[in-house]
This record gives C-alpha cells, structure tokens and sequence, in this order.
C-alpha cells in the first residue's frame, strides 16, 4: 500500500537519441564538473532533471538549443510540468534549481562562446506555493509496536534491527544502510548513558560530494536487543554464504545491500500499519516522541546533528492542541477565580 503519486515517463532511449547534440554537449560537460563538488546523488537527479527537459524540448519545442530558449518558453515548460506530469512544489522546485545551476555553468564556462547569455531562470519563473504532494503518515505507539511484534514473531530480524536502529538514530534509509559493526561500542555512551554515540562518524545528507561527516547517536536500551538477536542470525548467513565484512546488514547474498533492498523490506510493514510506510516517518516518529517526554527543542537538533531548531518543527508531529503551552496555566487561574 504504497503512497501514491502520479507519474508519466517521457524520457526514452529513442528520445533521449534524438536530442540536439549541442544540448547533450553541454550537459555532459555540466554534470561531469556537478560531480566534482556535489554528492552522486545530487548529480544523478541533475543528469535525469536535464533529460526530461531536453525531451519536452524535443517533443514540444522544436529541440531548440538551450543558449536560445526564451522565457515565455521556460514557462510554457513549467506549465507542462504542472498540468501534464502533475508536479508538486517540491519536484518543481528541484526542475527550477537544476535549470538555473545549469544556466550558472553555461554563463560561468561558455561565456567565450555565448557573451550575451545570461541566467533567466529564476527571474522568469516564480516558485511553486509549498503543498504536499502525498498524504503523510504518522505512525503511532501502537502501530510501532504491533510492527515490532510482527517481525519477531515471523523472525524477520534484520528487518526489526534495521527498523529499530532508524526509530533510534533518527537516520535515512542510505544512512542507516552505511552503519558498520565496527561502529558500535556497546561501552560508547553519551547522554548519561541514555544513548551509544557511534566510534566513527557517518556519512550523512550534505551540499557536497562528501556529504555531512556525523557521530550519531543511538538510543541504547530500546536498539541493542533486536541488534543482538539479529548479529546472531547474520554471522550464520554470513558463514553460509561464504562472506565476510563488516557492515550490519546484508543482502541475500550476504552482500552490502542497496536502498532497494531496505524498500523491499516495507512492503510487508504497510500490510501491518494498515497505513504507507515510508522510511522518514520514522525519523517523525522518534522526534516527535521525545518532545511529547517534554524533551528540550535544543536537545533533539543536538542529537540529529541538525543545524537549527526549524528541523526539529518540520519532524514534530505535534498538534497544536497537544503542546504544553506556557499561557495555559495562567488561563487556567484566571477561570479558577472567576467561577
């Protein structure tokens, strides 16, 4: 029961094939610089962002070199974009950012080339208003511990470490993937002793190639016991399979496993919610289960590693009918004496 969103392919070999060489030129020379400073995954989008401009450019454009494309052009893209492919604020914005980082190299590299070619993207196009393009899912205590009780009892323990270690990290899916044994030290606490601090640092969400280098913090008491029962099944796998390193969890194979295969793991899991699941609704889960213990803002961003307070508002979950606010109590002796 996945979420659903609305998807048209209009990118083909064939098309991709009949694209101008000019602007195939210049995005292979874009995205090989891209890759130099931004992360694999960032170039990825870019490259396919590119192709699916350049084949509306085909279809519905005349294929007309990007130096030359007009503004009421670009527009009449985006408005493609909108009714046709259905995009949402958060893909429309991603097709405006790569079309004027694109913009910013031509007029930076080729400005030998093209001297009067100048970045209209952002000018031209205005951003799309900020709505949600799927229905969110907020997973509940209950529904996080029917989960639990569903994997132990069908024995799927790498799901139910992989699932507890997201729930206790607050990491992403790649993240969490990038976990080693190595890292864990059952003797490495922090917070008085309420959380592992991992040995190494892990490579997180970053502008740059690199990405964000973290120490991430696990909520010790509630991970080690379903990592236990799964390092138990894994050496046995592991031995089977004749393989031998060090990441926590495995394919098949034995392997290291890509985000595919943790996807896979969900299918299941959205059987038992009875609700999608998607991997950030446990990253909502974990932060707004600690603001509801009454966990200070400051202390959740500190133990995400995250740069500002705004974070810790966008995975909140909690309504505003459920905060503690401080008036309250005020408005409360104020009705007390007037009875």
């Amino acid at each position: 029961m996945p979420r659903k969103t609305f998807k048209k392919i209009i990118v083909t070999d064939e098309l991709l094939g009949k694209v101008n060489p000019k602007n195939k030129k210049l995005q292979d020379s874009f995205i090989r610089i891209k890759s130099t400073t931004s992360s694999a995954t960032t170039t990825t989008s870019y490259s396919s962002d590119l192709d699916i401009f350049f084949c509306w450019n085909l279809l519905e454009n005349d294929n007309k070199f990007f130096v030359d494309i007009r503004k009421i052009e670009l527009a009449d893209f985006f408005a493609y974009a909108t009714e046709k492919l259905q995009w949402k604020s958060a893909r429309f914005g991603r097709m405006r950012a790569c079309l004027s980082s694109f913009s910013n190299f031509i007029e930076n590299y080729y400005d030998d080339d093209y001297p009067q070619f100048r970045n209209i993207i952002l000018k031209t196009i205005e951003p799309m208003p900020k709505v949600a393009a799927r229905e969110k899912t907020i997973l509940s205590e209950e529904q996080i511990e029917n989960l639990k009780q569903f994997l132990l009892e069908h024995k799927r323990y790498q799901g139910l470490c992989f699932l507890m270690l997201g729930i206790c990290s607050g990491a992403r899916i790649s993240e969490i993937l990038r976990f080693r044994m190595s890292d864990i030290d059952e003797e490495n606490t922090a917070f008085n002793g309420l959380f592992l601090k991992t040995k190494n640092m892990i490579k997180t969400k970053g502008r740059t190639k690199e990405g964000k280098m973290l120490y991430k913090y696990i909520l010790k008491d509630d991970f080690l016991p379903y990592y236990h029962l799964w390092l138990e099944e894994r050496a046995k796998i592991m031995e089977e399979k004749g393989k031998s390193h060090d990441y926590i969890f495995i394919d098949r194979n034995g392997d290291i496993p890509t985000d595919g295969v943790a996807r896979g793991w969900y299918d299941d899991w959205d059987t038992v919610l009875g609700v999608p699941f998607y991997a950030h609704s446990l990253r909502h889960y974990i932060v707004t289960h600690m603001l509801r213990l009454g966990m200070e803002v400051d202390f959740v961003v500190s133990v995400n590693g995250w740069a500002s307070s705004e974070m810790a508002k966008i995975y909140s979950d909690i309504s505003d009918d459920e905060r503690n606010w401080k008036g309250l109590d005020k408005l409360k002796d104020y009705v007390e004496k007037n009875k």
